[in-house]
């Protein structure tokens, strides 16, 4: 059996990993700055050449990420690399240009009740900021990745029409996003909702990439990856460690660990251009700053 006998249409999925931010962003703990640092340098190491390495969000917020200027400046970056920041809003931009940044991260829900809790918007008042912030971007050229929460389920709303998302999927492309990542949030995913959401949404893109971020589920989330290949998405992210969760979502859990990911694709024949033995070493250094996986 071989790629065509399960649908896959391509050799090569490029991994996004957000261990350094998504990972880290809901510790109870403050992890320090040299060991954030440490974490990107792993994974740059172990072939990673996109990482998501902090936010710019409000500390009152999201205390974790107050050294985001620290981090940035104390990683040794490299050619052929592509680093990145999460922004909540027009405020974070600016703040991610100020920090040298060519590539940024924009996050929005598909939820209402989620967009609102999470970033005190509605979803139409977050499309409004996403244009906004596009078009600055575009003026200073950065380029804009654009996740969409919720994509698959909410745990305040339950289930979210896929029309809903793919609206805001082409709103996001006709503003200038470059990518699309559609976010299960708190792992309500399962492979007919996977495979459907992808499959509409990449029908109806023109020319942004899509992305896939799903997260821990007792191992179905795997079972997404697989059926979102099949349905054309070559770009999936994941975090070393499988840490994470968001703050703003009741039942969210960590995302797709890259090492097992990793291990996963090379099975499948699929090419990652990342060292599986050194993505392991990066995923158990992450685990070990980790006050939930010392409790587990």
């Amino acid at each position: 059996m071989g790629l065509s006998d399960l649908h896959i249409d391509f050799k090569k999925v490029s991994i996004f990993e957000v261990g350094p931010r998504d990972g880290l962003q809901n510790e109870p703990d403050f992890i320090a700055t040299g060991d954030k640092i440490r974490l990107v340098e792993m994974l740059q190491d172990a072939g990673c050449r996109r990482i998501e390495v902090t936010s710019f969000v409000h500390p009152k917020w999201v205390p974790q990420m107050a050294d985001a200027v620290e981090v940035l400046n104390g990683i040794s970056r490299r050619e052929g690399v592509s680093y990145n920041a999460l922004i909540p809003n027009f405020k974070g931009l600016e703040r991610a240009i100020d920090a040298g940044l060519k590539e940024v991260v924009t996050i929005m829900s598909s939820s209402e009740s989620h967009n609102t809790k999470n970033l005190n918007m509605s979803v139409a008042e977050s499309l409004e900021e996403m244009k906004r912030i596009n078009e600055h971007a575009a003026s200073r050229g950065v380029r804009v990745r654009s996740y969409i929460g919720t994509a698959y389920g909410c745990p305040m709303e339950g289930a979210i029409p896929v029309e809903k998302v793919v609206d805001i999927a082409k709103k996001l492309e006709e503003y200038g996003s470059y990518e699309i990542s559609l976010g299960d949030t708190t792992g309500m995913a399962g492979p007919v909702s996977a495979y459907e959401v992808g499959s509409k949404v990449r029908e109806q893109l023109k020319k942004a990439s899509l992305a896939a971020h799903f997260h821990r589920a007792s191992g179905i989330e795997f079972a997404n990856v697989l059926v979102s290949l099949q349905a054309g998405i070559d770009v999936i992210d994941s975090a070393a460690g499988g840490l994470g969760g968001c703050p703003y979502a009741p039942g969210a859990t960590g995302n797709i660990a890259s090492e097992t990911l990793v291990d996963m694709l090379h099975r499948l024949g699929l090419e990652t251009g990342i060292d599986l033995e050194k993505i392991r070493q990066a995923g158990d250094f992450a685990k070990d700053l980790s006050a939930y996986e010392h409790k587990a």
